[in-house]
């Protein structure tokens, strides 16, 4: 009889993990360009009113 492997056996956690870190790095990745555009746009403002 063949051994099954870990991945055969747990491929619907791999792939929920998977699934989830793709996402929550998507997320992170929107918040920090999200930061980083209102902090420029916060630059750009300040210099046009000095």
């Amino acid at each position: 009889m063949k051994r099954t492997s870990w991945l055969r056996k747990n491929w619907l956690l791999v792939a929920g993990l998977s699934f989830l870190g793709v996402h929550t790095g998507t997320y992170l990745i929107q918040r920090v360009a999200k930061n980083s555009v209102k902090s420029t746009m916060g630059i750009k403002q300040k210099n046009l009113d000095e």
